[in-house]
């Protein structure tokens, strides 16, 4: 009888981390407020409040960044995680990034250059790195958005 026990415990174990994937419902991010970015060294600090609602039944942490950040095909740098962030379950609320940004050569130019245009193609490459409920998972981003020129000029001050 014990040995029924374990494995039936032991299979629905390994059903459950098999299914755990079927379980995680994508983030929502709603809005981006308070951009402020400050320039330090080769670097350009960003941190703005996100709204990100989160229908998971459980906490979501964000830990590592490796993303690639290019405005029409010219790469501005590489954004990294300042710090973790972790996105409260079942919760429709507004967190604190914190973002780095080191500069690629030339990157300022690219900026000024685009930030009088009426549109501007970015795209994000790269894979940002979490976890929920201590099982750990990479996300691949490959984002490609069209934006007013004029919010560049908020890098510029």
């Amino acid at each position: 009888m014990k040995s029924y026990f374990t494995r039936l415990s032991f299979l629905l174990t390994l059903l459950l981390f098999l299914s755990s994937c079927s379980l995680f419902q994508d983030l929502q991010i709603k809005n981006v407020t308070d951009f402020a970015p400050a320039f330090q060294d080769k670097h350009l600090l960003i941190k703005a409040n996100i709204s990100v609602q989160n229908n998971n039944l459980y906490a979501i942490k964000l830990k590592h960044s490796e993303l690639t950040i290019s405005i029409d095909d010219k790469t501005l740098g590489n954004i990294a995680l300042a710090e973790k962030v972790v996105f409260k379950r079942k919760s429709d609320a507004s967190y604190p990034v914190k973002l780095k940004l080191n500069l690629a050569d030339g990157a300022l130019f690219t900026i000024l250059r685009n930030a009088f245009k009426k549109e501007v193609t970015i795209t994000i490459k790269g894979s940002i790195k979490g976890s929920a409920l201590g099982i750990p998972k990479t996300i691949a981003i490959n984002e490609t958005k069209t934006i007013d020129g004029n919010l560049l000029k908020a890098l510029n001050n």
